[in-house]
């Protein structure tokens, strides 16, 4: 590098990193920059071969005199060397605009892939499966009672079970739909009114039903109100809650009386 090309680098380094900088303005002059910089890292890391020092016949230095050296002088490059050496650990600050930019927009890329995975990995309020409330009972299966025609079409798989505080119930397998999907069912009927007329059938105050789907179980559940039988209402008193589950098996009685 010359002393010319040199001197166009000091000048694009005062544009750059001095009072009143604005190369950023400029783009030809700051890639010029760029270019000079490089070039300065490239002779400064290659080595360079020493060059052979001229011999001087003896006697001859008298002759030809050596110029002092003024101190002033080197005062003067160590001050110019110094001052290259702080341009050049300031350049990066000047490079690496584009940088700082582009770090921070790939952080919020980042933020924004993660908000929208957890999205969409919770994409709903959670709704508890239970209530908590309590097993009561469990009902005991009765073979000697009478299975009322609710179920429609017979399939052999229909249970009764004993009487449950005047309360009697039935599961089975029944439609549950127009496709002819079939699936358990669990009824509640009148203990007093099932079979009265001498059949199959029911009458009475009361008929609660509900169909499982799947692996969902066939459950029933309301509110205790009037019309149910008297020994139900007094060990389950008008206005608790009660819950009826068959899990393919047994019949459990849940409710928030206790």
């Amino acid at each position: 590098m010359d002393d010319g090309v040199r001197e166009e680098l000091r000048r694009l380094r005062a544009r750059a990193y001095g009072p009143g900088a604005d190369i950023s303005d400029d783009p030809a002059a700051y890639a010029r920059l760029l270019v000079l910089e490089d070039l300065e890292r490239t002779e400064r890391t290659e080595p360079v071969a020493p060059s052979p020092e001229p011999s001087v016949p003896a006697g001859v230095e008298a002759s030809v005199g050596v110029a002092p050296v003024d101190p002033a002088s080197l005062d003067d490059d160590a001050d110019a060397e110094a001052e290259d050496e702080r341009a050049r650990e300031r350049a990066p600050l000047v490079r690496s605009k584009r940088t700082v930019w582009a770090w921070a927009l790939s952080l919020a890329i980042v933020a924004a892939l993660a908000s929208a995975a957890t999205t969409a990995g919770v994409g709903f309020v959670p709704v508890a499966a239970s209530v908590g409330a309590p097993q009561v009972a469990t009902l005991m299966e009765d073979p000697g009672t009478q299975i009322p025609t609710i179920f429609g079409q017979r399939t052999g798989d229909e249970r009764a079970f004993a009487d449950f505080y005047g309360v009697t119930a039935f599961v089975g397998t029944a439609q549950i739909d127009a496709s002819e999907n079939r699936s358990a069912c669990l009824y509640l009927l009148d203990t007093d009114e099932v079979g009265q007329d001498g059949t199959t059938g029911f009458r009475g105050n009361f008929v609660y039903g509900g169909c499982g789907a799947g692996i969902f179980p066939a459950t029933v559940q309301f509110v205790v109100a009037e019309g149910m039988p008297e020994a139900f209402t007094s060990r389950f008193p008008i206005g608790t809650s009660v819950q009826f589950v068959y899990d393919g098996e047994n019949v459990g009685v849940f409710s928030d009386a206790g």
